[in-house]
């Protein structure tokens, strides 16, 4: 005796069955998420999770030895001149030149005296132009004599978002983005205190974790293999 045969409606069933897996591994295969590409053609890559990490693709940065750093630029949060109506525009200034030193002082010290970068004067193919910004700045106003050395038990006082770009020194193009928020909430009930040396402390501390986020990125950079 033969092999039975499917009948019809058995064909039939099969058919759908099949169409259906066909179905669902097309729903499966669409919802993967694609890769996080920014408007100018950088690839989100892995980092740490206080850290957003965007590389030029098929970029080869094994051959960038030396940095040259642009000043950084500081930017308030808005409506923070509205709240500390007190503050003048000189100490704004003040703030935004400490600010800037801090910086230079941080991220060479990161970057070269511990790092594998020399510091360049003129843009050349070896050097990667740092440009630097730190944004939404909000932070107590400066310190008075009725405040000047007080302390308390409060949820930190500072807050920012610090971004940068390097760019290749010779065509301009952005190699690497590094963006790091760092909210006011990051050290729950630390020991602040409202007043200028707090400030810089808590702002040179942002700018080392910022610094060490851009080292890191470079490291796996140079060793990753073109897509």
């Amino acid at each position: 005796m033969g092999a039975s045969r499917f009948t019809e409606v058995e064909m039939k069933k099969i058919r759908v069955g099949v169409l259906a897996v066909f179905a669902l591994l097309a729903a499966c295969t669409a919802s993967l998420p694609p890769p996080e590409t920014t408007a100018d053609g950088l690839v989100r890559v892995p980092s740490r999770p206080e850290g957003g990490v965007y590389r030029k693709p098929d970029a080869d940065f094994t051959g960038y030895k030396r940095l040259m750093i642009e000043p950084l630029t500081v930017e308030f949060i808005k409506g923070w001149r509205k709240q500390h109506p007190d503050v003048s525009d000189g100490e704004v200034r003040r703030i935004q030149a400490e600010t800037t030193n801090i910086f230079l002082e941080v991220f060479a010290k990161i970057l070269v005296e511990e790092g594998a970068f020399e510091l360049a004067e003129v843009r050349e193919s070896d050097v990667l132009v740092v440009v630097p910004r730190m944004l939404d700045l909000k932070i107590p106003a400066p310190e008075t004599e009725q405040d000047a050395g007080y302390a308390s038990s409060s949820p930190r006082a500072i807050s920012m978002q610090m971004t940068g770009e390097l760019r290749d020194g010779v065509n301009g193009d952005v190699m690497l983005r590094v963006i790091m928020i760092d909210s006011e909430d990051r050290e729950k009930f630390a020991i602040t205190a409202p007043n200028r040396i707090a400030n810089a402390h808590e702002i040179r501390a942002s700018m080392e974790r910022w610094s060490q986020l851009v080292r890191e990125a470079i490291d796996v950079a140079k060793v990753a293999k073109p897509r």
